[in-house]
């Protein structure tokens, strides 16, 4: 039992030493937790010290380099981490590069345990780059090779959320780029991973915000795997979506408005007087039917946002069979168009 307490007693600073070292991506998530003032003190806490400043893509960006203790020759490679600190379009932006292939893996799996999403169809265990999100941190995990050997780096970005007060036009909600950021300010009951179809070819994963509500905004994200970066979002319409099938509840009409004025269920005579001057949709029988045609006519730019037209009883009017119609001369022929849906992309 002497002998035990002996041998822990001369290990205790060895075992000391190591545990000062290295960063983990769980300390990662903890200094992206903290207030920009307590950076440096953490990290100095971590055995890291501030080595360079520069300005990389327009960005100024600090980096933080390990401190090495004297070690005897004994043939083993040194482990090189840094971490780069930076601020890009409203988030704070954290990499950790490590040169060390195990601590690369338990990162990953560091992340799984802390219930961060990922698609899920790809092993954790290659080398291909991987994204991590949980509410308003998204990590990239990655692997890079240059002509000192392989490195190993986690890409963590950490959003601002926005005040709620912030959020009140339509345009306001690509804010969102990620399922998770979505769910992470409106509450998960309140968004839902749904299948969206464009017709019965073409469909894409989609994330729903307030279903079957008078809220209900559809979006539609460039990354299918992760539900991630927005494509557009769709306001209004009737929604086709896989959830929908089951649904039969009555649907309400939508309650979010533009910064134009323009909303769901708009009247062709108020969108006019709103615009103040003439506009064109597609006829029915076009490519694009009963969609405004993309292009600014006065005081509503058409090319940002895409309206779609929808009629109450007017299948048989000739005036919708032609190539383009006259916004005006659908008003002076008293059809009862309205607005169905509108699409807005970043």
């Amino acid at each position: 039992m002497v002998r035990f307490l002996l041998i822990t007693i001369l290990l205790s600073p060895i075992l000391g030493s190591g545990q000062k070292h290295g960063l983990s991506v769980d300390d990662l998530l903890t200094l992206s937790s903290l207030s920009p003032k307590s950076y440096d003190n953490y990290l100095e806490k971590k055995g890291f010290i501030a080595g360079s400043r520069g300005i990389r893509e327009n960005m100024d960006v600090t980096t933080f380099f390990e401190k090495k203790t004297p070690t005897t020759d004994s043939g083993v490679i040194p482990i090189s981490r840094t971490i780069d600190m930076f601020k890009k379009d409203g988030a704070f932006c954290f990499i950790l590069q490590t040169s060390c292939k195990e601590e690369f893996q338990q990162g990953r799996n560091a992340l799984k345990r802390a219930g961060f999403f990922y698609d899920n169809k790809k092993d954790t265990s290659r080398k291909e780059a991987l994204m991590f999100q949980k509410g308003a941190v998204t990590v990239v995990s990655s692997e890079q090779e240059n002509q000192e050997g392989k490195t190993y780096k986690f890409l963590l970005e950490k959003k601002e959320m926005p005040d709620p007060g912030e959020i009140q036009y339509g345009e306001d909600l690509l804010k969102f780029d990620s399922h998770e950021h979505l769910a992470s300010f409106f509450g998960a009951k309140n968004v839902r991973k749904d299948t969206y179809f464009f017709s019965e070819k073409e469909s894409s994963k989609c994330s729903i915000l307030f279903p079957n509500s008078s809220r209900q905004v559809v979006f539609i994200w460039d990354d299918q795997d992760n539900l991630f970066k927005v494509s557009f979002i769709i306001i209004g319409g009737v929604l086709s979506a896989t959830s929908t099938v089951q649904y039969s509840g009555n649907f309400i009409n939508n309650i979010w408005m533009l910064r134009s004025g323009i909303y769901s269920g708009m009247r062709i005579k108020d969108l006019l007087k709103l615009n103040q001057n003439d506009f064109t949709f597609y006829g029915k029988g076009s490519e694009y039917s009963m969609m405004i045609v993309p292009e600014k006519t006065r005081y509503i730019d058409f090319t940002k946002i895409g309206v779609m037209m929808d009629c109450f009883d007017c299948g048989t009017s000739d005036l919708l069979k032609a190539p383009k119609v006259s916004a005006l001369d659908a008003a002076d022929s008293n059809l009862a168009l309205y607005v169905s849906c509108i699409m807005i992309s970043p």
